[in-house]
């Protein structure tokens, strides 16, 4: 085994969002994400890189945070976009929404998202792709639909990007298996919840469950405002799960992308679960519908997930008022969101409506990430030769974090910044 590995981290480094790690082997540019943090006013994105630079392009999954920048790459060249099927479509499903909702100047435009695709390799999982000396090799990572571990070969040593990743299996999603983590001489791995353990997932389902029916059951209307992405139709499969008994209503671009999940079943976890839920779900159409929704008690799922737009804000405004009724928030409420203001002062903002929030209030715990008994667990069952590096984590989580890897396990970890080098020999 002999290779000599750079890693220089664009994005993502001491901070959740715009994930970008440039690996150089055999003197050869592999870029793994190239992402766009969406958290404050204005969109952030990773260092630059010289796009003529650039071998290849492997992405892990649609998120923003992962795919927002990866066109700014086919402005002036043409690399070779390694990708899962699914997470094409759904990729290009994002970022044509970002450039059309964006209020600041994004500099790339739908040409060259057209070029991106067009220069696109799919890669299922478990199937090896040739890229010369150097072999690719993608794995389910239990995070949302499409979503990839990506593993690379060369010179016999191996290196594993965990993307974002989840070892526990959802309604809707098998998760991730440790088996890469066996082989891998280097991780790349994310951190995000490194000091924090997330709830079984049968154990949060009945939870939302009673909770949802303890309102349904008084005459009350629940919102549950969910990313459009994967959470959407996890909620859609848990309720179907559970049979209700109560009309279940779906908005946004979370129809869309029932759609085109609807076209890629091989990665659902449960294909006919997945099917009940598309059958017993109300697919919202126009007003009328809209109107209807909020008037009887019901099950209302909508984008966006943290109350920043979408059809979520127009069911908001209508429940709110109502003690009667509830928003269940079952995604990440980022500091300063609409939803994160609602969970911590109750008092909800729109650009039409402002005020306190009469409704019931509560967040349930469906997390798409590893919480940190799964972080341990994954470094854990890697080799004792393996080297660690930490990305996509907030810096307390990711020092506490590369402490235990440190000294609980003995790996050789780094937590670098962002522009930082790395160099290995494996």
């Amino acid at each position: 085994m002999s290779a000599d590995v750079t890693i220089r981290v664009l994005g993502g480094a001491r901070q959740v969002g715009k994930s970008a790690v440039l690996l150089k082997l055999r003197g050869r540019n592999f870029l793994l994400d190239y992402g766009v943090d969406i958290s404050g006013e204005e969109p952030q994105f990773p260092l630059h890189v010289r796009p003529k630079d650039i071998d290849a392009v492997i992405l892990s999954h649609a998120h923003l945070d992962h795919s927002g920048a990866v066109p700014l790459l086919y402005v002036s060249a043409e690399p070779k976009l390694y990708v899962s099927p699914l997470s094409l479509s759904l990729t290009d499903l994002l970022i044509a929404d970002f450039l059309k909702i964006s209020k600041y100047y994004i500099p790339y435009e739908s040409t060259e998202l057209e070029r991106m695709r067009a220069c696109s390799v799919l890669a299922e999982y478990g199937e090896w792709l040739d890229l010369g000396d150097v072999k690719i090799r993608f794995h389910n990572a239990g995070h949302i639909p499409g979503s990839a571990m990506i593993e690379l070969e060369v010179g016999g040593a191996r290196i594993l990007y965990t993307g974002d990743f989840n070892l526990e299996s959802s309604c809707l999603l098998a998760g991730a298996s440790l088996e890469p983590f066996r082989r891998a001489d280097l991780v790349i791995m994310e951190a995000t919840y490194a000091l924090f353990e997330h709830p079984q997932r049968s154990l949060c389902e009945k939870e939302f469950v009673t909770s949802l029916l303890e309102v349904l059951d008084h005459g009350g209307t629940v919102l549950v405002p969910a990313f459009a992405v994967g959470r959407a139709q996890e909620i859609m499969c848990v309720l179907a799960k559970y049979d209700i008994g109560y009309p279940v209503y779906l908005d946004g671009m979370a129809r869309t992308v029932c759609d085109i999940l609807s076209g890629f079943e091989e990665y659902v976890r449960s294909p006919s679960l997945f099917r009940r839920a598309l059958e017993v779900t109300r697919f919202v159409k126009d007003w009328r519908m809209r109107k209807q929704a909020v008037s009887e008690p019901s099950v209302i799922i909508s984008p966006a997930g943290m109350l920043k737009g979408g059809a979520a804000l127009y069911y908001m405004e209508k429940i709110m008022d109502d003690p009667k009724n509830a928003v269940f928030f079952v995604s990440y409420q980022v500091s300063g969101s609409p939803g994160r203001k609602v969970l911590e002062e109750g008092v909800f903002t729109s650009p039409t409506k402002r005020g306190t929030v009469k409704a019931r209030v509560e967040w349930f715990d469906f997390s798409s990430h590893c919480g940190k008994s799964h972080l341990e667990e994954a470094v854990k069952a890697t080799p004792k030769e393996c080297k660690v590096v930490i990305v996509h984590s907030e810096e307390e989580q990711g020092l506490a974090f590369a402490k235990y890897v440190a000294e609980k396990l003995g790996r050789e970890v780094q937590f670098p910044k962002e522009g930082s080098s790395l160099s290995y020999k494996l």
